[in-house]
């Protein structure tokens, strides 16, 4: 059984061709660069089972009379061609029921389920409560294993699992009847029983777009050491995106695949570790080399080193890894195998709330951002009402700060280098203390 997909001049693509053969029941991960075409593509996909995707996340200005989407699973064709009527590509007839249930696709921020989960299960409370009253609920060890191994954690170990209206469902139960639903834990967690959902209903293909943003960096490699086993086991295929170098590393060669747009084709290419790694993050040929945490901390160390035009010694290269124990084992490591320079070239930069893990205390390699973070700085001036601006911002007091810029970015309230400026001018001695710091270290003469 084979799944194929052919897209012709959609926004900047002028013909982008996906193929995977799902009797392999594998892991396929997607990379390149920024704006190459893996969204469109995992959009494309969504398309099939749900015919609305681009006109809910999407310009309606992608398209043109001369855009197509021809899809092949299971030797079924289904050809989408642009309507004028609509503005959009819509396809005559229906597609077969058993390809609706074999595809399902988690889409990226912020339109993925896991994104938006909060109080999603509001109908089903009131049955589910009496369920609990009545213990009449399963425990799901199979689940409870699987996310006891991607976090480390006992902390499943209370998971109940119920059965309303045909569908399961799962919620931690505490004392006292008290319960916590699946749609009120954290996205990481909400997003990976989903996926797990997904998983035991078999279906044949299950896509994700940047399977690793809800998860910290250990978990995501621990999630794809789980779904390895599942694929075999439940003969599914996965495929998804990521910008984790973490998560890369994980992977065997014939799972790791390179997309690029030359001449708006785009293509897609099984590639090694090492190929994508200097295709990926140009690790070659620089002096010196900081290591970040997330992408946020490299945008703003972007912006900090080149927004007055400060004369830099040395040709540097910021590259985000993904979560800050991760950055340290790559520089870790690095000093041994000197894979991007000798040790003294290489630094990790990690947000102030980082200070006092253990695993980058007193460590002169690490420097670390005169906030907690960014989001979380932003949040302080906002509830200091520093901010000519109110949103109402909704999910756990947790995830505030996360919340808050996802608000602002999304209604284009404050561009990221006005958010990077508004902070820097009310710490600016800190800021100032801590630029030079990194201008030091990269003003040094590099050793080969």
């Amino acid at each position: 059984m084979k799944f194929e997909l052919k897209l012709l001049n959609i926004q900047h693509i002028k013909e982008l061709n996906f193929s995977i053969d799902l009797s392999k029941n594998q892991l396929m991960c997607i990379v390149g660069k920024n704006g190459v075409g893996k969204t469109t593509l995992i959009r494309a996909i969504k398309n099939l089972i749900s015919a609305d995707t681009f006109s809910k996340t999407a310009s309606p200005y992608i398209f043109s009379e001369n855009s197509r989407i021809i899809y092949t699973f299971d030797k079924i064709e289904y050809d989408f061609k642009y309507n004028v009527k609509i503005k959009s590509i819509d396809i005559k007839g229906s597609i077969d029921s058993q390809t609706i249930k074999d595809i399902y696709v988690e889409l990226p921020l912020p339109h993925g389920e896991r994104f938006g989960h909060f109080q999603k299960l509001g109908n089903i409370d009131e049955e589910l409560r009496t369920k609990i009253s009545l213990k009449a609920y399963d425990k799901p060890v199979e689940l409870i294993n699987f996310l006891s191994k991607i976090y480390n954690s006992t902390h499943f170990n209370s998971l109940k699992e119920v059965s309303i209206k045909g569908s399961k469902y799962y919620f931690l139960l505490k004392k006292n009847h008290f319960y916590i639903r699946e749609d009120y834990l954290s996205s990481g967690e909400y997003f990976v029983i989903n996926l797990y959902k997904m998983i035991q209903k078999k279906c044949k293909l299950i896509v994700v777009d940047e399977i690793d943003i809800s998860l910290d960096a250990s978990a995501q490699v621990n999630l794809i050491k789980e779904l390895k086993q599942f694929c075999l086991y439940y003969e599914v295929n996965i495929v998804f995106t990521t910008h984790s170098l973490a998560l890369m590393k994980t992977l065997s060669d014939s799972e790791l695949f390179y997309m690029e747009n030359e001449n708006s084709c785009v293509s897609l290419n099984n590639k090694s570790y090492n190929h994508v790694k200097s295709l990926l993050f140009g690790f070659k040929g620089w002096d010196k080399y900081i290591l970040t945490e997330d992408n946020m901390l490299e945008k703003y160390l972007t912006y900090l080193l080149e927004q007055d035009g400060t004369p830099i010694f040395s040709e540097y290269k910021i590259i985000y890894i993904a979560g800050g124990r991760n950055v340290i084992d790559l520089m870790d490591r690095n000093n041994t195998e000197h894979f991007f320079s000798s040790p003294d070239n290489v630094v990790c930069i990690l947000d102030g709330d980082q200070k006092n893990n253990e695993y980058c205390k007193y460590n002169d390699k690490v420097f670390f951002i005169p906030f907690e973070s960014v989001e979380k700085q932003l949040a302080i001036h906002y509830k200091n009402n520093d901010l000519n601006f109110e949103v109402e911002v909704i999910g756990k007091p947790n995830r505030f700060h996360k919340n808050l810029y996802r608000l602002i970015k999304r209604n284009s309230i404050m561009s990221d280098i006005e958010i990077f400026s508004f902070i820097n001018e009310r710490k600016q001695d800190e800021v100032n203390v801590f630029k030079n710091k990194v201008i030091d270290f990269l003003g040094e003469m590099f050793v080969k």
